[in-house]
């Protein structure tokens, strides 16, 4: 029993630091990209929720509309080059740290860059929204879906290399290591943004198709444990996020306000 204690990562502990990374990238998609931006640009958001922002005023189809359209995917990958920067330079903080800094990586790299790759062919979301008005929009979308698909593909050989040099690339189990890790991640931060939504102004159809969607923006994801390469000889301990009473109690607290206070929505 001592032994499965050691070389297994701690279930909860994992689901709290999935809740802040998945949090953390809906709020700097919504709030620190769109209505940052708004600001910026002599409006505001009038009102804030996970599914739905409100602007006063309402921009028109022109560039300053498409800036803001354009800032949530931006402000996910500044913050994940922010995390990324974060976790090659802290090689040896806790291991409870380091899986943050590298999920937030990966959930604002796939967020804008899968965003950027589907929102133009099914004529939904920021990027088809850039598009409106513009002279020959069909162009404007597939070179949107050409560079959604090179972001994606770079996005996840990025993840990959950085799970790899996260866990160990001689460490035991390394590959099960990965799935104990990512899979209640993803399910996790699927979960949290669909109860949010639930909560949230939009019909039901429209806020589980929009929240929903977070488990087929971070869908690759579930793909990185299979990059991990099996070996058998192991030089290295295992990799453990072991419990944490500090992430665990601010995993509930940004859980609760997520839910059922950003959920919602209110206004400014």
């Amino acid at each position: 029993m001592a032994i499965d204690q050691t070389t297994s990562s701690d279930l909860l502990t994992v689901i709290a630091i999935a809740i802040l990374a998945y949090a953390g990238a809906n709020i700097s998609h919504e709030i620190i990209g769109h209505c940052g931006t708004m600001a910026l640009l002599g409006g505001k958001c009038s009102y804030i929720s996970t599914t739905y922002i409100r602007t006063t005023p309402e921009l028109p189809l022109e560039w300053k509309f498409r800036i803001d359209a354009f800032a949530g995917s931006a402000a996910n990958w500044l913050v994940a080059l922010l995390c990324l920067r974060l976790l090659r330079a802290w090689r040896s903080a806790s291991p409870a740290l380091r899986f943050f800094l590298w999920l937030s990586t990966c959930v604002n790299l796939f967020l804008p860059s899968t965003y950027l790759l589907v929102s133009p062919a099914v004529r939904f979301g920021d990027w088809y929204s850039i598009t409106i008005g513009l002279s020959h929009p069909f162009f404007w979308r597939s070179g949107m879906t050409v560079a959604g698909t090179l972001l994606c593909c770079l996005s996840f050989r990025l993840c990959s290399s950085e799970l790899i040099k996260l866990i160990g690339v001689e460490a035991k189990q390394a590959r099960s290591t990965a799935w104990s890790l990512v899979v209640p991640a993803y399910l996790a931060g699927g979960i949290v943004s669909i109860a949010a939504a639930l909560f949230g102004p939009l019909p039901l159809k429209w806020a589980l198709f929009i929240s929903g969607s977070m488990f087929g923006v971070t869908f690759l994801l579930l793909l990185l444990p299979l990059r991990i390469r099996v070996r058998k000889i192991h030089t290295q301990d295992f990799f453990v996020v072991p419990r944490s009473v500090g992430w665990l109690v601010v995993g509930i607290l940004v859980a609760s306000a997520f839910v059922f206070v950003l959920g919602p929505g209110f206004s400014l």
